[in-house]
């Protein structure tokens, strides 16, 4: 479906829990207030058009947009989140307040590129699974920016990828700092988290040898996360171990384009990466020209 032709935006937020996330962006900007645009007078108007000056996945736009009219401007959109842009595009038209259209300038900028090179870069790596027909999840990892998760997996999402959890609340992880709390008794890790979880709530273990796997799906987990562990690895414990349908497999740490493809024919079910969040290969660029 074209995301124009959606009923909502992905993981939509009320509008009000939405502008107050925004507006404490735009104050930070603004701190005492505008100085620059003093010298315009207060209640010129003007017209202003957004362009792209590179290639990607368009994320922000909503966001952009939303800080704009949020501030009187009118908006017109020309492409919407999720959809292809070139250099050189018309992305949002804007007409109002003159001082309004500059002080909302920077921060629904950087809202654009930011997100576009998430949802860029996201795209970029999904292409290159399924051009290899691989049916591989990507997915993002919960290292994020602060106050910012929720944008950064969103874009991840319009860029075809799984945001995977959002927050702390979503679903168990095991981690190594786990499981020394428990003396490495995966066993016993495991039967005291299924006994204070809900039925609703899956869990995953986070392993770094066979051993471990094993042991992690004969106790119940519902996601077995291979940590740094090299392709090879991976499929040599995945051909040794009969594996129940439901059991998912991850795979993370230290994934990169280069390996990708290795990574999804060993033949685990997600690939999970903080690099397209905090390195992202393609970066995103716009400008706002006033006319």
């Amino acid at each position: 479906m074209d995301p124009k032709d959606s009923p909502s935006q992905p993981f939509p937020l009320p509008k009000s829990i939405l502008l107050n996330k925004l507006r404490s962006y735009l104050e930070e900007d603004v701190g005492f207030g505008d100085i620059t645009t003093s010298i315009i007078p207060a209640t010129e108007n003007g017209q202003a058009k957004i362009f792209a000056k590179s290639n990607g996945i368009l994320a922000g736009l909503e966001e952009a947009a939303l800080l704009f009219e949020d501030n009187g401007i009118i908006v017109k959109k020309f492409i919407h989140d999720g959809e292809n842009f070139e250099k050189g595009d018309l992305v949002m038209e804007l007409s109002g307040n003159l001082r309004s259209i500059l002080m909302v300038e920077r921060t629904a900028l950087d809202f654009l590129m930011k997100l576009s090179s998430i949802a860029s870069s996201t795209h970029e790596l999904v292409s290159l699974l399924r051009d290899q027909d691989l049916k591989t999840i990507l997915a993002a990892t919960r290292k994020t920016t602060p106050g910012f998760a929720y944008f950064e997996k969103k874009a991840v999402f319009l860029g075809g990828g799984d945001p995977h959890r959002w927050n702390l609340s979503d679903m168990v992880l095991l981690k190594d700092t786990h499981l020394k709390r428990y003396n490495g008794n995966i066993a016993e890790l495991l039967k005291v988290t299924r006994e204070l979880t809900s039925f609703s709530k899956k869990i995953e273990v986070e392993i770094e040898n066979p051993t471990d796997f094993k042991t992690a799906v004969e106790f119940g987990a519902d996601i077995v996360m291979m940590d740094n562990m090299s392709p090879a690895a991976i499929q040599k414990t995945l051909s040794e171990i009969n594996i129940p349908s439901h059991v998912l497999v991850e795979a993370s740490g230290n994934i990169t384009h280069e390996t990708l493809i290795d990574y999804a024919r060993s033949g685990v079910d997600i690939i999970s990466t903080s690099s397209i969040i905090f390195h992202p290969h393609v970066k995103s660029d716009f400008s706002l020209r006033l006319m």
